[in-house]
Order: C-alpha cells, then structure tokens, then sequence
C-alpha cells in the first residue's frame, strides 16, 4: 500500500481544527530535520501550554536561539508573545502580509505566497504546501531563504543563505497528537494510541504499530524469540512506568519475518495505576539484526 504525507495529514485532520492548521500546535510534538552542507542538526519541540492575559500560548523550543511562547490565531495565523513590550507580536502568517522573523537578527521579512505548491521531500508528498519566502535584511550572505510548511504537519523544509552556499533542513521525523511517523528510504513504522475508558486507575490503551515497506524488496527482519514487538510507557520525567513485556514469556527461537507492503500490529496496554498527566508511548521491534524500528506517541490521561 503506498503511503504519503498526504495520507498522514488525513489522519492527523481529524485532530485538529478545520483551520487550515500549518503549525499543529499539540503539546508533547516533536519535529527531527536533516541537514545538508553541514548545517547542523535542527529539532523542533513543543512544551505544555501556559496562560498570559487569558490566552494560551505553546513554548516552542529549537525554532530559534531562545525558546517562544505562540499561539494559533482564528485566521489560522501564528502570534508570539514579546516578553520585552508585554505584548503580541507576529510569528507566522499565512495571508500575505509582512512580518519579522524570529529566526535571526537579521531583520528579516517573510511573506507567504498565497498559492499553495507541490512538495517532495524524505517525509513525502503533498499537494497543499505553503512557501514562505525572507528578504535578505542586513546581515551580508546570511540569514533565512525560505521555510516551507504543509498543513498539519508544520514546518517540512527551512533553506538559509550562508558563506559557504545555501544550506538546508528536510524533515524526517514526525510526531504529532499521538501519531509517529517517520521515512527512511521507502520504509515507515508509525504509532497510533487511544486511552480506552476504564474505571479510574485502570487504564487500558489501544495501541496500533505499523512497518510499511513501499520499495520493491522483500524486508527481511531477524527474531531471537517469539516476541516480535515491545511497549513502553514513561512519564513527564522521563522514566519508564509501564512495560508491556515485562509479565510476558516469550519461546527463545531464531526466526525470519518477511515484510512486504503494510504490516499491522494491535495490542491493548493494561498500564494500571497511571496518574493524570502526559506521558509517552514507544512501541518498538525486538528484531535482533541491528535496525532499530521504533516510533513515540505522546498520550494525556486525564
């Protein structure tokens, strides 16, 4: 089955808003880029919400130097919250018009086009992406280029102009709003979790992994046992509360798993005594031949 951003971003729409959403705005999402002419690595990470004059901004960290407080607008336009004139300022706009960017200290502008334009890239595919072109502003062979941004996904391509030629970010990994997905060479695992309504302090979540092979080769997968995948669950501080195999045996037996096309795995998490609060969900294979195929979703029980 071939399997596109374009289908991703149909999954992730039943999340959102029906705002034309460019910059999912879910606590918990992370956004990993590749680099190209050693422009360094680049991750995007989205903090828990907090209220400032009876609006919720989100802390964006990795977008620029310092971490920003933004929030998504009625129009579908992203605001920053300016600390220094206790005030909102322009982050992001997708009508037209001017604004400054955050990024440098160039004193950039970035203007979006208006039309929406077809984008390629190591995640995939889409019809409806967003250009958002920046003038040079003051600093000489430096500075923003470009950023492009496909709905409900967020930020797919940055482009900057520097000494030694135009250097680039491609995203490559996703997760957003309890959905992973991630592209390597044709073969995508992603994660989807649901907390199923059980009596308080016996959370049951279903839990869905998914190995898509979209090359013409057969994938070949290497087993020790007869366990084929794992769960873990940690909380906000990173330490791990639940573990799915942990109360499992599992026959110790080498074994071959061929892989063509879409592979689905479902499983139900009895992770009891959970408290409120965010926490996330990596599901991952146990193959013993040294791929690792792992994806993490972020999942708040209230």
């Amino acid at each position: 089955m071939k399997q596109t951003v374009i289908l991703f971003l149909f999954s992730l729409g039943s999340l959102m808003a029906q705002v034309q959403d460019y910059f999912p705005l879910v606590p918990g999402s992370t956004w990993v880029y590749r680099s190209t002419n050693d422009a360094g690595p680049l991750t995007l990470r989205l903090r828990e919400p907090l209220e400032l004059n009876g609006k919720t901004y989100h802390r964006l960290e990795g977008y620029s130097s310092s971490t920003l407080l933004i929030r998504q607008t009625e129009e579908g336009n992203f605001h920053s919250w300016d600390e220094s004139t206790r005030s909102e300022v322009p982050f992001l706009l997708f009508d037209g018009k001017d604004f400054s960017s955050r990024v440098t200290s160039c004193n950039q502008k970035g203007r979006a086009e208006l039309r929406s334009m077809d984008y390629k890239g190591p995640i995939g595919s889409s019809q409806t992406a967003r250009l958002i072109r920046y003038t040079p502003g003051i600093c000489a062979d430096t500075g923003l280029t470009s950023e492009t941004f496909i709905p409900y996904l967020g930020m797919v391509r940055r482009t900057q102009t520097s000494f030694v030629g135009e250097r680039s970010h491609d995203l490559v990994y996703a997760q957003i709003g309890g959905i992973t997905y991630l592209n390597d060479a044709g073969v995508s695992f992603s994660i989807a979790v649901t907390p199923v309504t059980a009596e308080r302090g016996s959370n049951q979540i279903a839990a869905r992994l998914v190995l898509n092979n979209r090359t013409d080769q057969k994938l070949e997968l290497q087993f020790a046992s007869s366990q084929t995948y794992d769960f873990a669950i940690r909380n906000d501080k990173g330490e791990t509360v639940y573990q799915w195999s942990a109360d499992k045996l599992f026959l110790q037996a080498q074994r071959q798993l061929l892989i063509r096309g879409e592979e689905v795995w479902q499983e139900s998490l009895q992770a009891t005594n959970l408290k409120p609060g965010l926490y996330s969900v990596e599901g991952f294979l146990v193959n013993s031949d040294g791929r690792k195929f792992s994806a993490t979703a972020t999942l708040n029980l209230p």
